[in-house]
């Protein structure tokens, strides 16, 4: 994926986790000026530990919240020039108060699954003159490649639940829910919802009872990849490992793979097949 070419201020919204640094060096490194607007007040050494000269904002409204209305005014403001969207957002806030009216609108206006709620905010975004980009444009080296990646080679058994997983992922994608699932024996032990990837897997120990598996992660084939690209990092690798899964499939060019370097040799250290799998 190429790095966009236009001239004026970067406007990260960052999430939790390890993304938001990731997008941020890569700006930093292609030379784009960057503001970073924050849910409540992240230290600048806790959110963007490597990277310098950066305007670290919060967003307007409450903590954890979106005021859809006052960021847009601010980054009107500010003379953003485009935005980017990176970063964990715990989806059970949208059930909250919620900090401005245009927020409520956006979320009284149709279904809120990931791809219908974020394609709604990214509407309102360009609608204001915001372009939105996607965060994998400035981590073209972090997108999972396809092939073997990692770890061992995947065993014959392995290799049976990840293609168990991608039957059932082409069915669940589409519907906007079910961005990963844990397979074992080719049966399906969990489903991703809104609690994500790693928080699906710690949940897959008592009913695997040491059987081992297999996580499969993908994208729905019309997604757009301005908002809610698949990532995985080494907390990934982690939780599976504590649960006993001994192989990882993700999609190919479009999985963002967080802390790469260690990530791959984590899987070595691990005993996780990783795998890169072309698209559905």
């Amino acid at each position: 994926m190429e790095r966009p070419s236009f001239s004026g201020v970067l406007a990260l919204i960052a999430g939790a986790g390890l993304l938001p640094e990731a997008v941020a060096r890569g700006a930093a490194s292609a030379g784009i000026p960057l503001v970073v607007y924050t849910p409540g007040s992240f230290p600048k050494g806790e959110l963007l530990p490597s990277v310098e000269g950066v305007d670290l904002l919060s967003l307007p409204g409450a903590e954890g919240k979106l005021n859809l209305g006052a960021l847009l005014a601010d980054m009107k403001r500010r003379e953003i020039a485009a935005v980017t969207l990176a970063g964990l957002v715990q989806k059970e806030n949208i059930y909250g108060p919620l900090g401005g009216a245009a927020f409520a609108r956006i979320l009284a206006s149709g279904s809120n699954d990931d791809h219908a709620l974020l394609g709604r905010i990214v509407t309102a975004f360009e609608a204001a003159g915001f372009p939105v980009i996607s965060c994998a444009s400035f981590l073209s080296d972090s997108l999972a490649s396809e092939g073997h990646l990692a770890g061992p080679p995947m065993s014959d058994r392995d290799r049976e639940d990840v293609l168990y997983g991608r039957r059932i992922l082409s069915v669940t994608l589409p519907l906007s829910f079910g961005q990963a699932v844990v397979v074992s024996a080719r049966a399906v032990v969990a489903v991703e919802a809104m609690e994500g990837t790693d928080r699906m897997i710690r949940r897959c120990a008592p009913l695997l009872g040491g059987a081992g598996g297999a996580v499969v992660k993908m994208m729905r084939p019309d997604q757009d990849d301005r908002f809610d690209m698949p990532a995985v990092g080494p907390d990934t690798l982690t939780a599976m490992a504590d649960n006993g899964l001994t192989a990882l499939a993700l999609e190919a060019n479009r999985t963002i793979i967080l802390d790469k370097k260690r990530f791959l040799s984590l899987a070595g250290d691990l005993s996780i097949s990783v795998e890169g799998l072309l698209p559905l």
